[in-house]
């Protein structure tokens, strides 16, 4: 996922609004996912509400970011 995000945020001008929130919401995920594991429900809860921004990111920056070359 964070992965599909970083593709379609280098898809956009350096100097985009929307690029450098994207590298914020990939820096968060990042910095959130690193932190162990606790086989809990909020852990779970917590993981998806990331997965979810992930999501929520890259449906903004499709809308924004022009296709790749085919």
């Amino acid at each position: 996922m964070a992965t599909d995000v970083r593709r379609a945020a280098g898809r956009l001008p350096e100097r985009r609004a929307a690029r450098a929130l994207a590298e914020y919401v990939l820096d968060d995920a990042h910095r959130r996912l690193a932190a162990p594991l606790e086989g809990t429900a909020r852990c779970a809860q917590e993981r998806a509400r990331i997965v979810r921004s992930l999501y929520e990111r890259l449906d903004r920056l499709t809308e924004l970011a022009p296709s790749p070359a085919s």
